[in-house]
């Protein structure tokens, strides 16, 4: 059997081939030539890679001025100011201003340090700093230190317009805040990030150094330099121009161009009868075999599957010839592999029919409860009714078909009277409850079901035994008071009996945030106590939560914390 010859080894013959015709009278023609085009091009290079980084800080820094702006076009900060100026409520004031900030800057990449100062109140400064991690708390320091004082005294003469400065440490731009009779009520500095916003100056070819000017003033200075050739640029509207100015190493360059000239002699050397061989080779060889073959698979694209090519005659093709042959096998396989996956695709739709129809719409669970309930009202069965209609309730909270996470305290009750309704169902004349509740707190927006899993809690763990007349008995009592706009809250939940001293390290461990708790081996009711304590922690701060304590008169007592 003859042994086929590879590609590889035909590819070298040709190449070796190629290497053995002079070329020497074309390189000293061509040299001369492609040297000039080279100086030229080199200039070029380096021009263009200067308009184009310069291009990029522009669009960057216009980036940073219209996020300035920003503070501007929303009414949040002079909406704060003018609420500030009437009611005096300095923690209102502060809270959206520091919240403000840290939703339009701390994300933004560019600023490493976002400042607002109010006129009036030169000494009280609000901050973000950027959550990329170059922020931190020492910049916002140093600013306070070296820089708020220039800031007041250039904010005086600057109006309406945008300022750039450095202090030879950092760059800031700076812009007033207008209120509606054009006058400024307030400053706001971003600190930049000049490594990101004048990256891309350093990307010039042979880069040794830059300077960045605004105006008349050094902005940025980065690596010393020795005289060495430089590159300026300057873009920008009148009256608020940028100077670009980049400083590279000649001898990079001309280093650059003898490479490139020693490797076009090189490849001049050769480059002739190879391409002449190698053009013929790959014509015959690759190009129409592979035309063929790009035939046949835009046939099998457009749905012809099972498609083949002739297979080569001489098995000496190498390659080729095992690519083609590989090909007809694949379109074969494909052919059979669609027709197998239609088959199973149609079985899989027919499967997931029947799925979607077995299905059960938990509001169509609802509805149900609802024409139940019609059911039994005009069959005179109203205690049925009712625990249906207690149990619809419950279904509409968990549901949440308003997609709100926090409801008013009214609202929140209204599902734990629905629980206790049921339960005084369940045990009748055996379980009684009270509530008492602070009128001027119903409005107050809570998180939705924070109060039911804990009264379910206190009726599951209720010791009748404990009280006089032998009754499950459960207290609710809801107190709170109103300081500058906020309301501080406690819900007590109220049982009697005392937990064990197995209960009482359960509760530790779910008060405590330990996580070596598994949810599949604790009840239902403990992973809600867990839940509503986590998510007051997480809504509210730490000074929020649940605690359960004893009143040594063997009650146990289940406190929600809410600080708002």
């Amino acid at each position: 059997m003859k042994q086929r010859d590879t590609l590889k080894w035909q590819m070298i013959r040709l190449l070796a081939l190629g290497w053995f015709i002079p070329l020497t009278a074309i390189v000293l023609i061509f040299l001369t030539v492609v040297s000039g085009r080279i100086d030229r091009q080199t200039e070029l290079t380096i021009n263009t890679s200067m308009e184009k980084a310069a291009e990029i800080c522009s669009l960057r820094l216009s980036d940073c001025i219209a996020a300035s702006k920003e503070a501007s076009y929303q009414p949040d900060i002079r909406e704060a100011w003018s609420d500030y100026e009437r009611d005096h409520i300095s923690g209102e004031l502060y809270n959206k201003t520091m919240v403000f900030l840290a939703e339009e800057y701390r994300y933004n990449p560019n600023f490493d340090l976002t400042v607002l100062i109010y006129e009036d109140e030169p000494d009280t400064v609000y901050y973000t700093v950027s959550a990329t991690g170059r922020g931190s708390t020492s910049r916002l320091r140093y600013f306070k230190d070296h820089v708020l004082d220039k800031i007041l005294e250039r904010a005086e003469a600057l109006d309406t317009g945008i300022d750039f400065f450095s202090d030879g440490r950092h760059v800031y731009m700076m812009r007033n805040l207008m209120d509606r009779t054009f006058e400024p009520y307030a400053v706001i500095v971003m600190e930049l990030n000049g490594d990101r916003i004048f990256e891309s100056l350093k990307s010039v070819w042979a880069y040794k150094g830059m300077t960045v000017w605004y105006q008349d003033e050094l902005l940025l200075s980065e690596d010393e330099t020795d005289g060495d050739e430089e590159v300026s640029l300057t873009s920008g509207e009148r009256g608020r121009e940028f100077r670009y100015t980049v400083d590279y190493d000649p001898h990079a360059v001309n280093l650059e161009r003898n490479y490139i000239t020693l490797t076009f002699c090189l490849m001049l050397a050769f480059i002739v009868p190879l391409m002449v061989l190698v053009f013929y080779f790959f014509h015959k060889k690759i190009n129409l075999p592979i035309s063929t073959l790009s035939d046949a698979s835009k046939q099998i694209a457009d749905g012809k599957y099972g498609v083949t090519v002739p297979e080569p005659v001489d098995s000496s093709e190498g390659e080729i010839a095992d690519l083609t042959h590989n090909f007809n096998l694949m379109s074969e396989k494909l052919s059979e592999q669609f027709n197998k996956i239609f088959v199973e695709e149609i079985a899989l739709r027919d499967a997931n029919i029947h799925a979607l129809q077995s299905q059960i719409n938990p509001h169509f669970l609802n509805n149900t409860l609802e024409i139940i309930n019609w059911e039994a009202r005009i069959n005179g069965e109203e205690k049925v009714s009712s625990m249906i209609e207690a149990l619809s309730v419950m279904m509409s909270a968990t549901m949440d078909r308003s997609r709100q996470s926090l409801i008013s305290l009214s609202e929140e009750l209204e599902y734990v009277n629905a629980y206790l309704y049921i339960i005084e169902c369940r045990y009748q004349d055996r379980f009684t409850h009270s509530e008492k509740v602070d009128p001027a707190l119903l409005q107050v927006k809570v998180p939705r079901l924070i109060i039911q899993p804990v009264v379910e809690n206190a009726v599951e763990h209720c010791n009748p035994d404990a009280t006089t007349s032998g009754m499950r008995r459960v207290d609710i009592e809801i107190g709170g008071s109103s300081v500058d706009g906020r309301t501080d809250m406690v819900i007590r939940v109220i049982n009697p009996g005392e937990p064990t001293e197995e209960d009482r390290e359960k509760i530790a461990a779910l008060i405590n945030d330990s996580d070596e708790i598994d949810p599949l081996e604790e009840r239902s009711t403990r992973i809600g106590i867990r839940n509503v304590h986590r998510r007051l922690r997480m809504l509210y701060g730490t000074d929020s939560g649940l605690s359960i304590t004893t009143d040594g008169k063997g009650n146990t007592i289940s406190a929600i914390i809410v600080k708002n």
